[in-house]
């Protein structure tokens, strides 16, 4: 039981310090106040998603919170520009941005690792189509044909948050 402690305690310390997404640094729009919501949405979805591939739900909630009013914020106060989005992709990411939002409050409330993850899919989704809108450097879509559900990654090695350490490298990157 103490390893496993120790195990998520490291994965959440992790989560929070390490920068975001490999290779980027303070410098990178993320870390600063130019950022765009998808910028600021992935951000926090990225601690989320090392959380879960560490089975773990420790210190997740905040981060969903912090997607919650990210994406109302901007469904609220929507501009395409503002949004990141071209106006041809302005009403399809109004309606997909409570989605995100309605989802990752779910999540922000989820209480075992089973809720989590399944929240943590009904967010992905829309997310996933969000990142097909917007311009620029961004994570890669992967998915899990025994979940069937995608997620956003950095990097090429599989990790999965819909079923951990118990079967880390399923799926595949389905969207450079």
């Amino acid at each position: 039981m103490k390893r496993f402690s120790l195990i998520s305690a490291l994965v959440v310390i992790v989560a929070f310090s390490a920068p975001v997404f490999a290779g980027q640094g303070h410098d990178h729009p993320k870390a600063g106040t130019s950022a765009t919501p998808f910028d600021t949405i992935t951000m926090h979805y990225e601690a989320i998603y090392n959380a879960l591939v560490g089975d773990s739900i420790e210190g997740i909630a905040p981060h969903a919170e912090a997607i919650a009013a990210a994406a109302k914020s901007v469904s609220e106060n929507f501009s395409a520009h503002k949004a990141g989005v071209t106006d041809a992709n302005a009403d399809q990411c109004q309606k997909i941005l409570p989605m995100i939002s309605e989802a990752a409050t779910t999540l922000a409330t989820a209480e075992d690792l089973s809720s989590a993850r399944d929240a943590f899919g009904d967010m992905s989704r829309p997310l996933v189509q969000y990142r097909e809108m917007v311009s620029g450097e961004k994570p890669k879509v992967a998915y899990c044909p025994m979940a069937k559900k995608p997620w956003l990654q950095e990097g090429s090695t599989i990790g999965n948050p819909y079923y951990g350490a118990s079967m880390l490298r399923c799926g595949s990157i389905v969207s450079q």
